[in-house]
């Protein structure tokens, strides 16, 4: 959520970072893309930036902060590797994001007859998003669909947003590039249903610069097999994607090769997959209030016994116990 944040704030930095501490987010969140943050957070940051600044459009400015819209988001941008059009990268990608936040979703509505097809984004009732969360949201979507594959601006029919019009919607137009309606039941995209079929057309580069920007803080990164793997297996943990055969398509490499190049430097892949799981729990059990249960399905196991078993073997002490001997000690009152 925060790819981009710098770059948006580069010319009130240090008010943009109390903010950011002031909304409760770790400043080295910004150079962690595997933190969890709050959605709660990230919201009242965004209201908070947007008064500051004076940016009533500040969700689309944010989606547009960075040259190449995929270092904002991630690993869907990698899942584009493994699909051969939008409508089946659409699908990977609502798939994947139910793996990592339960504060909002993504569901696609195809009737079946017409021409159109719509991208509805849902967000829990107990959390409400900002108007500026949503707005980077589906921004940053129709970004990422324009740069994966070719069409004009017939393509997308409607944006739907659920929050009042700003005084002045050019913006919304200018990033659109379509009708824009405001106050209406859902937060969607709605678009031709002819997109679906379209073949993707990955950016090139992209890889390696997602890369550079994972391990720019990464001292001594070399580049090497292992190190390429350690930076893509946390994208895909808890996902089917994580696997040697997805991670080496993903660096052009036969599966086999990847072994060997492993192999050399003294470890494999289910060796490297073990340690990115107990650093990610560690940090999961430190920094957050994540159940355990739910920490157990972002790794990948089906349940919490089997990690419950892993930790144990990892830290001595089972997730909770751990937990619990990281916890403040109480002040005397």
């Amino acid at each position: 959520m925060l790819g981009g944040f710098a770059a948006l704030v580069a010319r009130d930095e240090a008010g943009a970072m109390d903010l950011l501490n002031r909304a409760g987010i770790p400043a080295r969140a910004l150079a962690d893309p595997d933190m969890l943050i709050s959605w709660t957070a990230v919201g009242d940051l965004m209201e908070a930036v947007a008064a500051r600044l004076g940016k009533p459009c500040l969700g689309l400015e944010w989606a547009q902060s960075t040259p190449d819209p995929f270092l904002s988001f991630g690993p869907l941008a990698l899942l584009a590797q493994f699909h051969g059009t939008l409508g089946e990268w659409c699908t990977a990608s609502r798939d994947y994001w139910r793996y990592h936040t339960n504060a909002y979703g993504v569901e696609l509505l195809d009737p079946g007859d017409g021409e159109d097809a719509v991208l509805r984004f849902w967000a829990s009732d107990m959390v409400p998003p900002s108007p500026h969360q949503i707005e980077l949201t589906i921004g940053g979507t129709c970004m990422m669909l324009r740069e994966l594959a070719e069409f004009d601006d017939s393509g997308f029919v409607l944006v739907r947003f659920q929050h009042l019009a700003p005084p002045d919607p050019s913006c919304h137009e200018r990033l659109f590039r379509c009708p824009v309606e405001f106050g209406a039941c859902h937060n969607e995209l709605v678009f031709r249903r002819a997109l679906h079929e379209l073949p993707i057309r990955p950016p090139a580069g992209h890889l390696e610069r997602y890369v550079a920007a994972r391990t720019s803080a990464v001292p001594g990164f070399d580049a090497s097999a292992r190190a390429m793997v350690e930076a893509m297996v946390p994208c895909f943990v808890g996902t089917r994607y994580c696997t040697l055969a997805h991670v080496a398509e993903l660096l052009s490499m036969n599966p086999k090769k990847l072994q060997r190049a492993l192999a050399r430097q003294g470890t494999h892949f289910a060796a490297l997959v073990d340690k990115v799981r107990e650093r990610m729990a560690r940090q999961l059990l430190v920094d957050t209030d994540v159940p355990v249960a739910k920490i157990a399905g972002l790794l990948g196991y089906a349940t919490t016994p089997p990690f419950t078993v892993a930790f144990r073997r990892w830290a001595g002490t089972s997730p909770r116990e751990f937990r619990k001997g990281c916890m403040p000690a109480a002040r005397p009152l």
